[in-house]
């Protein structure tokens, strides 16, 4: 009798200069609390990366070290973060490839910009903080104004107040995940 595979734990949060804390480190722990392996993901693995309200994050892996399709999911958290994760082809292409794995890929704040520059959001309903809408409705996706929005194996959540329908929503997704 064949052996079966448990599908992958391994969650990469992703991290870059000016984070927002409270957006990086809810999901983080609220991942580990519910039996997933978050995992720090920056452009660089080994730096450490300054978030808005000061905590220094050190980033456990780069892109390059984690395969798409033994990722369960990608956790983007907000703040001026997602401005500088856009820029690396490798993040970019990292959310992407998860995502057309199958895996979960959850957005907060900003970081729907990161959705836009992976080219995943088209047909899609979603929310962010209000100032990326016309970024992600002009990359197709339909923006509503809700705490929390999942549409197939994207969640996504507009502010820091939200956090707590993020963190259940993600849960549920990447649980429900096969």
């Amino acid at each position: 009798m064949a052996k079966k595979t448990a599908s992958p734990k391994k969650v990469a949060v992703l991290v870059e200069e000016n984070v927002h804390d409270l957006e990086f480190w809810y999901p983080y722990h609220r991942l580990a609390e519910a039996g997933f392996t978050p995992v720090i993901m920056g452009p660089e693995s080994g730096k450490k990366y300054t978030g808005k309200m000061g905590s220094v994050i050190e980033a456990a892996v780069s892109a390059a070290d984690m395969d798409p399709k033994d990722t369960a999911g990608v956790v983007i958290p907000g703040g001026w973060a997602p401005d500088r994760l856009r820029t690396h082809k490798s993040i970019v292409d990292f959310v992407r490839n998860v995502y057309e794995a199958g895996g979960v890929v959850a957005a907060i704040c900003h970081g729907g910009s990161v959705l836009v520059s992976a080219g995943i959001v088209k047909g899609e309903r979603v929310t962010s903080y209000v100032s990326i809408k016309d970024d992600l409705v002009l990359a197709g996706a339909e923006w509503i104004d809700e705490a929390v929005v999942v549409s197939g194996r994207l969640v996504t959540s507009r502010t820091p107040a939200d956090l707590a329908v993020f963190g259940k929503e993600l849960v549920t997704s990447l649980s429900s995940k096969k």
